[in-house]
Parts: structure tokens; C-alpha cells; sequence
């Protein structure tokens, strides 16, 4: 029975070993294209030729991508059967670090073991056995080794050996067992240009934008944008680097797909929309995924570089060919250069001021910190520019030269092609400002459906002066708390919800030192007055306003 049983075994053995999968590791199934967001999200696609003969394949690795992003793929006349993601205790030869791991590295050898505790010293000569294990659910490590003497079998503490002499060859390496999750793929058909692979998205990977604007004081400005490319996700060689201007929408970000075997995913809430978001649908699209066969020896490294630009959907993309990153590095590289039309503009916020009664219940450091918050505004000078490129500016850190001299760094925002926007950079120096508010009127025992008020009536006023040596143009916003009456000097008024005044500007400090009453949002409101002056130089102007509010 136990000839016949090995005959079986041995006759199917070719066939067993022909059935096992090729393995992969993370550099076999390289990286053809990563299509990169602001917010450290990648859009991974990586892919393969398929080995002649071949159904399956088996990655070393799991990604961990956003739940619903997963997408195993196969081409070229293969067909994708199944992705199952598993765990499987693998036997490893790592270099012998201790004396612990040098005898089991050594056993089956003769060897000296050098013994020393608190009780004894001794050396013992003899073959060592074992280090004995127990595998299985309850696997554990021993602290003995078996050594076969001549006088028996001892079992030394592995603890107590002090220093070890092999007899004869000495091995350096031992064998350990280390669990691992992997991926195996599983296919059908395929020919001799079949390519199979994975694509998914998975945080880790992502680029910061930066913008160089030199102005030449007379209306253009060169404009650079340079990339800062940050890999915390998986080694590329040779890749395509898509960078992504816009905010692509993930409903399920922070939710891991189930493929990557995270014990702790978060629990998708019941409430959550399944519906397929349009940049989720987009992933298939040829705009994003290189549809060439890859093959599996990369060739030489090159520089990388950028290409033009290209809208797709709602995004704008960047391709960067011939990119080699490996995980953890960084890297700096120039995307593109344009120049913009732009004009200097000053701009004046005069913010919220808190109600006279409010004022006067303030105590201690509270007065010292509002009359900061109050103290004179400063103006402040703006470049509009207009965007007149072939691509979206992005939001991202501007560093402002006028003629090659670093004049100050300010913060590029999102602007559509050919709309504007302004680039704040420095307090206008040469441009004073001084603010007033006074209590214009006051009447008493006003009755209302809901209470009896007092009406506290304002009168506010801004004046400018300017030292510079050329006219400038100020454009002045001024906020107040109740309802707007009168501007003077050609401005504009606009009644303001409280949705509209907390979106533009901070909340004030000062915001929540007092317990805001229903009556006061029932029956006051926020107001806003608008001007735009130019000032000679020399020239002082003066913009007033006039507003109330209702106090019980």
C-alpha cells in the first residue's frame, strides 16, 4: 500500500507543481500609470504581460484601496475569472542576527555551546537536535535547544547560551515563518499579448502644487508651476504621473474595500448613497488608464517630464512620463510656464464691530483683545490677474518676485481659464487708514409684536490717505451688525444673511463672548457697504455709512 500510494503521489506531482501560480513581487507588477490628487488619494493602475500557459497569478502584496474602487482587469484575450485575497505563512531565510537564531541556524551541526546563569559556567560539546516549536493555532516558540552529547540528550536554555562554536561550516541564515496576505488572480484564455493587472484608489500618493509669479510693473507677470510629487505608497519605474487640478469627489473615502483584509473597516452607515459618482465612473476611461501592453523587465531609467495639459470631465490633467519614485522619496519638478495680464488693485475689509451695549459689558483682557481686533485695518495690495493660459489655476502657495526680487508670497486660488482673481501680498504701507463709529440717535419704548425695543441709530465713517506717487484704486468693504441706511460717495448697500457674512470672512472673535438672544436675529441682520474710490496722490477721502439696530 505504501509503494502504491507513493507511485500515485509521484506520478502526480509534474501536474501539481505545473497548477501552482506564479508569484509577483510589487516590481513585477509594476505601475504603468498613477493618476494623482491634491488630497493624497492615487488612482493606481498596474499591470502585467501574462506568462504563456499561465491562469493565474499571485502578488506578494495587498493594496488597501477606498471601499468600491477594486477593479482586477485582464486584456489582450484573457479573461478575468476571480481576485481572492487571502493570508498564507510563508518560510523565509533572514540573516542570523543573535545567538538564538545562530543555533537554530546551526542545527544538525556539532557545536560548543558556551553556558553561564547565575549558578553555573560550563561549555558543552555535542550535535545540535532542535529548537523545539509548536505550529498550528496554538503556535509558540521554545526557549530550548535540543544537543545530543555524549552522554545524552540535554536541553540547554537557549537564554543561558553565552557564545557558540560551530564544527565545520558555519550557516548564517535561518528559516523563519512569516504570515503574509497576497492576491491571487485567476484567468481564462489569453494569448501571446494578453496583459492582466489591477486598478484601484488608495491614499498615499499625491502632489502639492507651487507657483512662481514674476511681475514686471507694467501689467504681465511670468507665471511658473512647479510640482512637488509626494510617494508614500508603492515604488514606480518609468511610470506616468497624472496630475489632477480640481477636487474629485470619493463618497466612500476612509472606507477600506474589503480585498485588503483590514480587520478594523469602518461600517458603511445605513444612510450612506451607494449611487456611482462620475469621477468612480470615469476610471475605466481611456482619458486615464494607458491601454499598451507592459512588460515585466523594466527598461532604463529616464528623466522625467511633463506634457501639455488636457481637460477631462470636470478635471484638468497633467501627464509627467518617465517618472522613477521610490516609496518614500520626493520629488520637485516644472509642469508648466505661462504669462498673465494683471493690475495692482488695494483692497480695505473694515469687519464687524460688536453693539455699543456689548462694548460696554467687555472687562479686563477681553478689551484689550477687541480693541486689537478693532484697531485701524490695514489696505491691502492685490495683483488681479486674469487667466488667460490654457489650463485652471490651482490653489497653492504663490511666491511673488517683481523683476526677479522677492516681493512676498501669497496663495493662488482656484480660477476657471479666462476668469480673475485676486493675489493678496503686502499691507499698502504707503495707504492710511482711520475708521470712526458714533451713536447717531437712540429712541427708546418702541413696541413691537414680540417685545418693546430700542432703536440705537449709527453713523460710521472711513477715511483714506495716500502717499504714494501715483493715483491708486481702493476698493472698500465695510461690515456692521443691524440694518443698512444710507452710503454716501457713490457706494453701495446689501442687506446680508447670516449664511452670506460667515462664508466670506472669519467670525470674529469677540462672536462668542455673549449669549446672542433670538429677538436679536428676528429683528437685526447684517449689513455691507461697497466702494471703489481712486485716490490721488497726497489726498485724503472720506467714505460714510449710516445703519441701526433694534436692543430690548
Amino acid at each position: 500500500m505504501r509503494t502504491l500510494t507513493a507511485a500515485v503521489v509521484s506520478s502526480f506531482a509534474p501536474l501539481l507543481l505545473a497548477q501552482e501560480p506564479p508569484r509577483l513581487a510589487s516590481e513585477q507588477l509594476p505601475v504603468r500609470e498613477i493618476t494623482a490628487f491634491k488630497d493624497g488619494h492615487a488612482y493606481v493602475v498596474r499591470e502585467t504581460a501574462l506568462p504563456p500557459g499561465s491562469t493565474s497569478l499571485v502578488l506578494d502584496e495587498l493594496p488597501a484601496p477606498v471601499l468600491g474602487t477594486f477593479w482586477p482587469f485582464a486584456t489582450g484575450g484573457a479573461t478575468l475569472v476571480s481576485a481572492k485575497a487571502g493570508s498564507e505563512t510563508v518560510s523565509e531565510a533572514m540573516v542570523a542576527i543573535d545567538l538564538k537564531q545562530v543555533v537554530k541556524a546551526n542545527v544538525g551541526k556539532n557545536a560548543v555551546l558556551g553556558i553561564a546563569d547565575k549558578e553555573r559556567r560550563e561549555r558543552i560539546e555535542g550535535r545540535l537536535l532542535a529548537t523545539p516549536a509548536r505550529t498550528g493555532d496554538d503556535a509558540a516558540e521554545g526557549d530550548i535547544v535540543l544537543i545530543a552529547t555524549a552522554t545524552g540528550t540535554r536541553a540547554v536554555p537557549l537564554s543561558a547560551v553565552r557564545d557558540v562554536e560551530v564544527n565545520g561550516e558555519f550557516n548564517s541564515t535561518v528559516a523563519t515563518e512569516q504570515k503574509r496576505q497576497r492576491l491571487t488572480l485567476s484567468f481564462a484564455g489569453g494569448g501571446g499579448a494578453a496583459t492582466v493587472g489591477v486598478m484601484y484608489v488608495q491614499q498615499g500618493f499625491r502632489w502639492v502644487p507651487s507657483y512662481r509669479v514674476d511681475i514686471d510693473g507694467n501689467g504681465k507677470a511670468s507665471v511658473q508651476l512647479e510640482a512637488t510629487i509626494v510617494n508614500d505608497l508603492v515604488d514606480l519605474r518609468g511610470a506616468t504621473v497624472n496630475l489632477v487640478v480640481g477636487a474629485p469627489r470619493f463618497t466612500f473615502a476612509g472606507l477600506l474595500d474589503p480585498i485588503s483584509l483590514q480587520q478594523e473597516m469602518a461600517q458603511v452607515a445605513a444612510s450612506a448613497s451607494y449611487g456611482l459618482n462620475a469621477q468612480v465612473s470615469n476610471f475605466l476611461s481611456n482619458s486615464i488608464r494607458t491601454q499598451g501592453a507592459a512588460q515585466i523587465a523594466p527598461g532604463p531609467a529616464t528623466e522625467p517630464t511633463a506634457g501639455e495639459g488636457a481637460a477631462t470631465e470636470d478635471l484638468f490633467v497633467f501627464p509627467v512620463r518617465d517618472v522613477t519614485l521610490k516609496k518614500g522619496e520626493r520629488l520637485v519638478l516644472p509642469v508648466a510656464s505661462f504669462e498673465l495680464s494683471y493690475r495692482d488693485v488695494y483692497t480695505l475689509l473694515v469687519p464687524f464691530s460688536p453693539p455699543l451695549e456689548v462694548q460696554h459689558g467687555l472687562q479686563g483682557q477681553q478689551v484689550v483683545e477687541l480693541a486689537k481686533e478693532l484697531a485701524a485695518p490695514k489696505a491691502m495690495h492685490v495683483l488681479r490677474l486674469r487667466n488667460g493660459s490654457k489650463a485652471p489655476l490651482t490653489t497653492a502657495p504663490a511666491l511673488v518676485l517683481t523683476n526677479g526680487l522677492v516681493l512676498a508670497q501669497g496663495r493662488m486660488r482656484y480660477t476657471p481659464i479666462g476668469a480673475e482673481l485676486d493675489l493678496e501680498i503686502n499691507a499698502a504701507i504707503d495707504i492710511g487708514v482711520k475708521t470712526s463709529d458714533v451713536e447717531a440717535g437712540r429712541q427708546d419704548d418702541l413696541r413691537r409684536s414680540d417685545g418693546t425695543y430700542g432703536r440705537v441709530d449709527m453713523a460710521g465713517a472711513i477715511e483714506l490717505r495716500s502717499s504714494k506717487r501715483e493715483k491708486v484704486e481702493v476698493e472698500v468693504r465695510r461690515r456692521v451688525l443691524g440694518l443698512v441706511d444710507d452710503v454716501g460717495q457713490d457706494g453701495q448697500k446689501t442687506q446680508l444673511d447670516l449664511v452670506s457674512a460667515w462664508n466670506e470672512t472669519e467670525r470674529p472673535t469677540w462672536w462668542g463672548w455673549w449669549s446672542w438672544p433670538n429677538w436679536w436675529f428676528r429683528r437685526n441682520g447684517f449689513g455691507e457697504y461697497r466702494w471703489t474710490v481712486e485716490i490721488a496722490p497726497g489726498t485724503t477721502v472720506k467714505l460714510e455709512s449710516k445703519w441701526h439696530y433694534f436692543w430690548q
